[in-house]
């Protein structure tokens, strides 16, 4: 799957808090996996694994290249589906799936890893101006259950992804 970059609307209120920050730091991550938690196991039990290891894998891109003092995710989690956005403030280079790390490689799996478990991924560009952009956010969404095919998730997933 290639990511869009078509902006994404800002996330209204769903379930639970829409907006987070905190501190980009080692323990970004682990931070950003408890935040939402809760409410995905109240709304769609069978996404939170994927949910949390997309989440993860975001923020630990920012905290690896970025200086973004502090790292911003804003959240919808709804009846059809979860969208998050989490930004930097680093607009380039453009985030890529980097396909497959070869052996026992540690690093380079991250967005590879959320093309794998959301239902679509992307960039949007933030900020602009005679400048250019400002930062950028990686955003994904999971599809609930009554959102695919059949309902279950993989219906909703173009073929051959």
């Amino acid at each position: 799957m290639k990511p869009s970059t078509a902006l994404t609307p800002e996330a209204p209120h769903g379930i639970g808090e829409p907006r987070i920050e905190i501190p980009n730091g080692p323990a970004a991550a682990r931070w950003a996996r408890q935040w939402p938690a809760g409410p995905l196991r109240v709304a769609h039990p069978p996404l939170v694994d994927d949910v949390l290891l997309c989440l993860s894998e975001a923020v630990t891109n920012v905290h690896r290249h970025t200086d973004t003092p502090q790292v911003r995710i804003d959240t919808l989690i709804t009846n059809g589906c979860v969208r998050i956005h989490v930004h930097d403030n680093r607009p380039t280079p453009l985030p890529v799936a980097a396909g497959r790390a070869h052996g026992r490689q540690e690093h380079g799996r991250g967005l590879t890893l959320i093309d794998a478990c959301a239902d679509a991924w992307g960039v949007t560009y933030l900020g602009g101006g005679r400048r250019g952009p400002t930062g950028k956010a990686v955003w994904f969404t999971l599809l609930g259950q009554c959102a695919g095919a059949g309902g279950d998730r993989g219906g909703s997933r173009p073929p051959g992804t």
